[in-house]
Parts: structure tokens; C-alpha cells; sequence
């Protein structure tokens, strides 16, 4: 139901905006040529994402947002007014136990989270990225604190890969593996950059690393 305080966008507009949160995330070309084939009546992508975001703000906390990664723009729709949106964002798929492996995997994944990992992690920059092959993160199981308690290899792939469906993990850039291989690498996709950066800085990525 669109709030009081809006106007209506135009039926253009809302295909973009329904089609950018159907792909969860989206990159910058594929938003440019759904602007074009859609013939959205603004000059360009940014300025349709301008007139979209005045209502989405002003009427639901929402706005489309975008990080660079690679060189590269991704688009998503966020929410920017509710604090604990971080915390909050598994819990409609995600169960308790599964929510405290995720909790793992981002830590694991997150850039300069941890002193004492690897050199990956101490690249003060924003290309700073870290990589694990998905059988590590799926081993994290065996790192779950009590009460939380994940005993079955399958239960722990199924998160990865539901993380993986979602776009908060990607495939790593540098991986020559495919997504089906236990070894490929994974990393953190621009998806977890945009809709959870307070919950990254509460485990302690600095800001000015992030995308």
C-alpha cells in the first residue's frame, strides 16, 4: 500500500525498482539496459534512481544504493531508516543456529576483522578482500559456541549456498574453480556491503576499508 506522503511513481519506474529488488543485487549494466528497454522517462539511470528514491525515503525508509567493487557499480535497494536491520536481515529464512554460522562466515570473510589472519586482511584499502574455500566456511560449523549446534555437513552447505542464492557470497573473483566445487573460493558479495554495513562494523570492519 503506497503511504499518504508519496506520489505515485510512473509504471516505468516501478518495473525498474520491482525488477532491481527482485535480483537482490544488481550491476550497473544490467540496471542501465533494464532503464533503456523499460524507456523510464527520466535522462538517465542516476537520474531515474533520484525520482525513485524521493518516494522510496520519504514513504518506506528505502533507497537504492550503490557500492564499487572491481571497478565496478552494484545497485540494491536497502533500508535506511531501521538500526537493526543488520541483525535482523536473516532471521525471516534463517533459523537460530543457522544465523550463528552465518555470524561466523561474515566474520571469517570480512576484511581486516581479524588481527590475526592472514596478510588478506591487513590490506588497508578498499580492495581489501578475503577469500576462503567454501568447504572452510562450511567447516565453521565445528566453531559454533553452545547453545548453537550445526552437526551435519549438508545443514552447513545449505546455509553457504542459500548465502550464495541470496548475493551476500560470491564466488571469488580470483577463483578458477566452478560454484559447485567445495573448493572454490568465496568471498563477500557487494549484496553484504550494502544492506549490512552496521552489522560489519559491529564486527569490526572498519569503514573506510569497505567498499
Amino acid at each position: 500500500t503506497m503511504v499518504a506522503s508519496t506520489q505515485p511513481l510512473g509504471r516505468e519506474q516501478q518495473l525498474l525498482l520491482q525488477q532491481i529488488m527482485a535480483s537482490h543485487c544488481i550491476h550497473h549494466q544490467d540496471a542501465q539496459r533494464m532503464f533503456k528497454e523499460l524507456r523510464v522517462p527520466n535522462n538517465s539511470l542516476e537520474e531515474a534512481f533520484e525520482t525513485i528514491n524521493r518516494q522510496l525515503t520519504k514513504g518506506f525508509g528505502l533507497e537504492i544504493a550503490t557500492v564499487v567493487m572491481d571497478k565496478t557499480k552494484y545497485h540494491a535497494v536497502i533500508n535506511i531508516r531501521n538500526d537493526e536491520v543488520a541483525g535482523n536481515a536473516f532471521e525471516v529464512h534463517y533459523n537460530a543456529h543457522e544465523r550463528a554460522l552465518v555470524r561466523k562466515i561474515l566474520e571469517k570473510l570480512a576484511p581486516n576483522a581479524d588481527d590475526d589472519d592472514d596478510d588478506n586482511n591487513k590490506n588497508n584499502n578498499n580492495n581489501a578482500v578475503v577469500a576462503l574455500a567454501k568447504k572452510d566456511l562450511i567447516n565453521l560449523r565445528n566453531e559454533l559456541e553452545e547453545p548453537y549446534k550445526i552437526t551435519s555437513v549438508a545443514h552447513a552447505q545449505h546455509v553457504v549456498e542459500m548465502l550464495l542464492d541470496e548475493q551476500f557470497l560470491r564466488v571469488a573473483t580470483t577463483s578458477s574453480q566452478r560454484r559447485d566445487s567445495l573448493q572454490t573460493l568465496v568471498e563477500l558479495a557487494p549484496r553484504a556491503y550494502l544492506e549490512l554495513s552496521t552489522y560489519l562494523n559491529e564486527i569490526g570492519v572498519p569503514t573506510d576499508i569497505m567498499p
